[in-house]
This record gives C-alpha cells, sequence and structure tokens, in this order.
C-alpha cells in the first residue's frame, strides 16, 4: 500500500456493504472464515484500505459466477 490509497472507516465500509446493523457488522468482520479484510487503526477508529476492500467483493463476485 501507499500513502495515496484511500481509506475507509466503518461507516464507509457499512454503507457499500449495506450493512444497517453495526452489530451485525462486526459479527462479520471478525468471523475469519469470511476472509473479510482485517481492519487497522487510527487513534481508536477501525479502518480499511478502499482497494482491499473492493478486492474481497470483486473474490466474492467470481466465487458466485464460478457456480
Amino acid at each position: 500500500m501507499n500513502t495515496n490509497d484511500e481509506i475507509l472507516f466503518t461507516k464507509d465500509v457499512m454503507k457499500i456493504l449495506r450493512y444497517g446493523a453495526m452489530s451485525a457488522f462486526i459479527q462479520f468482520w471478525q468471523d475469519k472464515e469470511n476472509g473479510f479484510p482485517q481492519p487497522f487503526r487510527i487513534g481508536r477508529r477501525h479502518t480499511w484500505y478502499r482497494e482491499d476492500v473492493e478486492a474481497w467483493l470483486e473474490k466474492q463476485r467470481e466465487l458466485a459466477n464460478s457456480h
């Protein structure tokens, strides 16, 4: 990653994945079986790189289309 990568906060990722409930989203990303990228912290906030979230979504699309 480089310093130009866009950083997403929890609410941003929830919106992309269409999660309405914070508790459901936390349970989702903490479940290692999902393979969802783990967040890193900036201060007290959980953050993700947009590139990692989009790559995970693309992988899910490919898996869905291969069945």
